[in-house]
């Protein structure tokens, strides 16, 4: 099952594709595994950069760790500094559509991390600008590894369907989009709290390094294309599935789609992650 699935990761890396975020568990384990990977420069920056952090409620947050600020970017919607299209690319997942379509104005993910990381990178730039920048490219680079983040089928990124999962209670109906958030994230670091990194962060971190080492670092442009194929040939094989129509009624996701979704949703975190601190590395090495 690992060799299958890394080999659909370095596949959709080569094809060219035919939503919204992981939940906390996803997001903070991103950031815990860049916070492992980070040279001791860009650590250095990252304090630099959190050293004044506020919420979102404009105190002062005491946090100084990627993983501290990786849901900050969620923590914010409803207000006037949230972007809600910047946490996904709504590409189809069949047929082909111009960006121009689904991002308009370089209003979606991959667009806003391009610019977001030349703000980073940039020394001159104001302190606070660089503070959120950093906190938008912590969630964001994980957001766009989400599969559904890069997939639409006339569905919300899988938000409109409803589901089930074969032998998981879920208190209630639930959405595709949710089981892949959540629910899968929790099956594949075999954890009960949704809402904390799992154990055994170094560990994870050296697993991240092999994963990216196989799969290449890429750029927000490539992760949209290997999200955008991950949906199509693994999030969107359920039983009932046609182009360009959310599945009606309760679409229930077998034992052997659980598993392979899991399996799939611990590689993309954990490559987030490396993928994550390369980018900080990068753009932090010359200050």
């Amino acid at each position: 099952m690992r060799t299958v699935l890394r080999g659909v990761v370095l596949l959709a890396l080569l094809i060219p594709g035919t939503a919204r975020a992981w939940g906390p568990q996803g997001h903070r384990t991103v950031g815990a595994i860049a916070d492992q990977l980070l040279t001791p420069q860009a650590h250095a920056v990252v304090l630099q950069l959190l050293a004044l952090d506020l919420d979102k409620f404009d105190r002062p947050s005491g946090r100084s760790t990627l993983e501290s600020v990786a849901v900050w970017a969620d923590e914010i919607h409803g207000s006037r500094a949230a972007h809600n299209p910047w946490h996904y690319d709504d590409d189809p997942v069949c047929g082909r559509s111009a960006k121009a379509r689904y991002c308009a104005d370089g209003q979606c993910n991959s667009e806003q991390l391009k610019r977001l990381i030349a703000v980073l990178a940039d020394p001159r730039a104001p302190r606070a600008e660089r503070n959120e920048a950093l906190k938008w490219v912590v969630h964001l680079e994980g957001d766009l590894h989400q599969p559904l983040h890069a997939a639409n089928n006339e569905d919300r990124g899988g938000n409109d369907v409803q589901v089930a999962l074969a032998g998981v209670r879920t208190h209630g109906r639930t959405s595709l989009h949710k089981v892949w958030d959540t629910l899968l994230v929790q099956r594949a670091f075999r954890t009960s709290n949704a809402r904390q990194p799992p154990p055994g962060l170094p560990a994870l971190a050296a697993e991240a390094q092999e994963l990216l080492h196989e799969a290449g670092q890429g750029s927000p442009d490539s992760w949209a294309v290997e999200s955008n194929n991950l949906a199509r040939n693994v999030a969107y094989r359920y039983a009932g599935f046609a182009c360009h129509t959310p599945a009606e009624g309760i679409v229930v996701l077998d034992a052997d789609y659980v598993a392979a979704g899991a399996a799939l949703v611990r590689e993309r975190v954990l490559l987030a992650g490396a993928r994550l601190a390369n980018i900080l590395n990068q753009a932090f090495a010359a200050h």
